[in-house]
């Protein structure tokens, strides 16, 4: 098959040939390059690296910033000869491609061969470029039986592959990767003002957090190093992640990075792919504070893994403080490789527990002050009483209760209160009792069963559906709901919860069951 360019006819082969070597050659060179003129192209002095049909006279100097051959004569230094014939390096290349895509899948080649260029075919090799040591290391280490496979698969099982790391590709990348700033500034810009530890109350639930977190700014990476906050949703753990780095910003104790686990694995999926890990590890590496929101997530992600036990052996070694949170204490992290939680135990791990109904008055309280309005004991009690168990729900009903006495003229009082809460406090009076007998009922199972050791569907559905309501209309912990069913850990009642979340949104039966139940612990009709 013939394609046009320049008026002349080439074959399919010369012209990817053609566009794959200006795709390298514009990597490494910036943009902006002041000479691009085919004058100052390498392809004029070294015919084996061009096309015959590119010529100045074909194209002129005034084209030569979309000529698809441009190829920098200051590259030569820095590029890695090609070799072995550049026809032949390529389309050995394209087949292996198209079977590691169909094998990998689109997003996992992009993030690890995108970067990667074919180079020469040396001997019995077929020699790639990376554009660093991270990017090789990963290869040869994980994925390399997976290229292998590819080459032979296209018919070329003879070629063994081996990477080689061009330094000047990985410098430009570095240069054109432009990490967020570690400035007081742009990081406590990025924090909630009233994420402090003078906003933070105190309760029996979370005194030894709060009490860790102020030895973390007064003895960083000394007296609790790994520090590890856990708890259930709404307890408090990023307010405490980010008073740690407020509080350290405004003591000048050092420079602070707060990042969630799932911008660490997006920055180090963008570090890959732009072949700027370097700036990366600089980035994670060269701080006092590394404070880590919801590192379960990294849990099952071996690439992310692996960048953050170096992360943390880097800055555990230099004595920085690392202090992270999670939904479950390590131990219970499965998924988690072994000697990342081996090492998340070298410190404390302290447990969140939901706030006690002493606490939820305080918190009550406190919010409404922030508000410059103040409620009535009752009021107060009622609220704290029936609103829910974690911070977030309490401030919810508390600004619905706000908005509704100002929309009625009236004082934020216990008529106010009961009138927003409306149904939620009578669904409050279904114990836990009522509520695992309605699902007992419904689901023609003993109560004892869901608290028994079966595993079987008809049962573990059942249970996952009581766990649940409990949580959903008892408004439970996650320890008491395990209590009420045969003393499971808080991370199987997590699971429970989450997949029958999941599982309403997407089948339509699992959303009509809790419906049904809850007919049958309310009595609607």
């Amino acid at each position: 098959m013939l394609r046009s360019f320049g008026g002349k006819s080439i074959c399919t082969t010369c012209y990817q040939a053609t566009i794959e070597l200006a795709r390298a050659a514009i990597r490494a060179m910036p943009s902006n390059e002041k000479d691009r003129q085919c004058r100052n192209c390498r392809a004029l002095h070294n015919p084996s690296l061009g096309s015959a049909w590119c010529s100045v006279t074909e194209l002129g100097d005034d084209r030569a910033r979309i000529c698809a051959n441009f190829v920098a004569q200051h590259a030569e230094v820095s590029r890695t000869e090609v070799s072995g014939g550049r026809a032949a390096v390529l389309d050995v290349w394209e087949a292996a491609v198209t079977e590691l895509r169909a094998t990998l899948g689109d997003s996992n080649y992009a993030t690890w061969f995108d970067a990667v260029e074919p180079v020469a075919i040396e001997v019995d090799s077929l020699v790639l470029a990376v554009p660093d040591e991270y990017t090789r290391d990963w290869l040869e280490r994980r994925l390399d039986t997976v290229v292998q496979r590819a080459l032979e698969a296209t018919g070329h099982g003879n070629l063994i592959p081996a990477y080689r790391v061009e330094r000047s590709v990985t410098l430009l990348r570095d240069e054109q990767f432009e990490p967020r700033g570690c400035s007081d500034e742009g990081v406590k810009a990025s924090f909630n003002p009233h994420y402090s530890f003078a906003e933070f109350i105190v309760g029996s639930g979370n005194r030894l957090a709060h009490a860790s977190a102020l030895a973390c700014v007064d003895k960083p990476g000394q007296t609790y190093n790994p520090l590890v906050l856990y708890g259930g949703v709404g307890v408090g753990k990023t307010h405490l992640l980010q008073a740690i780095g407020q509080e350290a910003i405004d003591q000048r104790r050092g420079t602070v990075l707060y990042s969630t686990s799932e911008a660490f694995t997006n920055d180090l999926i963008c570090a890959i792919r732009e072949g700027a890990t370097v700036s990366f590890r600089e980035r994670y590496r060269n701080v006092d504070f590394l404070l880590l929101d919801d590192i379960q997530f990294i849990a099952g992600k071996e690439a992310t893994q692996e960048e953050f036990f170096h992360t943390f052996n880097a800055l555990h070694q230099a004595g920085k403080q690392i202090v992270m949170t999670s939904d479950r204490p390590p131990s219970e992290l499965r998924v988690l490789e072994d000697r990342l939680r081996s090492r998340f135990a070298w410190g404390l791990t302290a447990d969140i527990q939901p706030p006690d109904l002493e606490t939820r008055i305080a918190i009550v309280r406190a919010k409404a002050a922030l508000r410059y309005r103040c409620l009535s004991e009752t009021a107060l009690g009622a609220l704290a009483m029936h609103a829910g168990n974690n911070v977030r729900e309490l401030e919810g009903a508390l600004h619905r209760v706000l908005a509704r006495a100002d929309l009625l003229g009236m004082e934020p009082g216990l008529e106010v209160v009961r009138s927003v809460l409306g149904d939620g406090e009578e669904r409050s009076r279904c114990g836990a009792g009522d509520i695992l007998q309605a699902v007992a009922a419904y689901f023609r199972v003993k109560t004892s069963d869901l608290a028994g050791p079966h595993r079987e569907r008809s049962i573990s559905y059942p249970r996952r559906m009581a766990m649940y309501l409990l949580r959903e209309e008892a408004k439970l912990s996650l320890v008491e709901i395990g209590n009420h069913l045969g003393g499971r850990n808080h991370s199987t009642v997590i699971y429970g919860c989450d997949k029958v979340a999941v599982e309403m949104k997407r089948k339509g039966h699992v959303k009509q069951d809790a419906q049904a139940i809850r007919q049958l612990m309310y009595g609607v009709s």
